[in-house]
């Protein structure tokens, strides 16, 4: 059995054939796209509700201060409508500012000076209690240099109001009192949350489903099929599939490449070793795969399922939460449980190297177990 004319003739095959490259390049097309939009932080202004009830002019004053910080848009509103907006989660805070603001900083009472709602617990809500203290403080601390303005020198009303547009610049740059809060969160880092990586991760997903659903022609026992005439003379049906796959294998190979490049890893060379390892175990998975679907219909309905599957456990999909601790322990024995360990700077070369093997080991047993039934029937 000559199987490097098989492999010639699969790769012949599969440049003329539109089908089996549109799919490859739409997987190319969409992880790049993937990654481009993953790269892109997209910054969305958080929501507050702002109702000012004060009958002083310093809840102007606070309103206008809380209106220059970046990151949120403040609504001015009256308080029907806050709350209203609040429960409609419009809205991710509400701050009030009580009739009585302006008299209780300048009489030194600095009891309930504003009510806060937040409605979320989370990093930027937690600083937002920040920002809205340390808002507070400027006019607090406007006022008292005012008043010992008025105490031990003759002013007039002009040179007050010069004084507050030079403090109002001085809010607008950086100062003593801006605040800058710093999360720890236990076990994971704010790079690892940025750089996720998503092209290269759906990118494999693609890969793998791919090498899949090209095997559907295990599943055709026809007479003229080309696995009933290798099988007919006395061919192998694991070499069979090893050189019609070894030209997907190399498609996707050569299809990562860009995907790679514009992912903007900081290990390339690394990644791309691990991707190698993991396509030829996602040729051993297929391989397997096609052998126990036994039937085109079964294919294609367990190609997808069991891409899926195996890619959600492994975390190439999506991170897998903290409860599911035993799916990750379960996914070692999946090829892309080390493909995403390479992603993220975890070891991988010998965990990668185990089950490459033993993958293929299982796909050339499932592939002569199916071999034996097939003659058999």
């Amino acid at each position: 059995m000559n199987y490097f004319s098989i492999f010639k003739g699969r790769t012949r095959a599969l440049f003329t054939d539109f089908t089996s490259l549109a799919i490859i390049i739409t997987a190319v097309g969409v992880s790049i796209f993937i990654s481009q939009s993953s790269k892109t932080e997209v910054i969305q202004s958080i929501p507050i509700e702002l109702v000012n009830e004060d009958e002083g002019y310093l809840g102007e004053r606070l309103a206008d201060i809380l209106s220059a910080e970046e990151g949120f848009e403040f609504n001015l509103d009256s308080y029907e409508e806050a709350v209203k907006a609040v429960a409609e989660n419009r809205a991710q805070g509400l701050i009030v500012i009580p009739e009585d603001f302006s008299q209780k900083i300048w009489d030194g009472n600095y009891e309930s000076l504003i009510k806060l709602n937040v409605m979320a617990d989370s990093y930027e809500m937690k600083a937002f209690t920040e920002r809205v203290i340390n808002d507070v403080i400027k006019v607090w601390s406007e006022v008292l240099i005012e008043k010992r303005l008025h105490e031990y020198g003759n002013l007039e009303e002009p040179d007050y109001e010069e004084y507050r547009k030079e403090v109002a610049e001085i809010w607008k740059g950086e100062s003593l009192l801006d605040v800058n809060t710093i999360m720890m969160t236990e076990n994971k880092s704010e790079d690892k949350e940025e750089a996720t990586y998503f092209g290269i991760r759906w990118y494999a997903v693609f890969a793998m489903f791919y090498l899949c659903i090209s095997g559907t022609w295990m599943c055709n026992y026809s007479g003229t099929s080309l696995l009933k005439r290798v099988s007919g003379r006395g061919g192998n049906i694991s070499l069979l599939f090893i050189f019609q796959s070894a030209p997907g294998v190399l498609v996707s190979i050569l299809g990562f490449i860009p995907v790679l490049i514009t992912s903007g890893h900081p290990h390339p060379l690394k990644v791309f070793l691990a991707f190698i390892f993991y396509i030829c175990s996602a040729a051993a998975f297929a391989l397997m795969t096609c052998s126990l679907s036994g039937k085109f219909s079964n294919l294609v309905l367990a190609a997808p399922i069991l891409t899926m599957a195996a890619s959600l456990i492994s975390g190439l999909l999506c991170e897998l939460p903290d409860w599911a601790a035993v799916w990750d322990l379960f996914s070692c024995i999946l090829p892309g449980h080390w493909y995403f360990n390479s992603i993220f700077d975890k070891p991988f070369f010998i965990g990668s190297v185990i089950i490459t093997v033993m993958w293929f080991a299982i796909g050339l047993f499932t592939s002569w177990i199916a071999g034996i039934k097939k003659r058999r029937g």
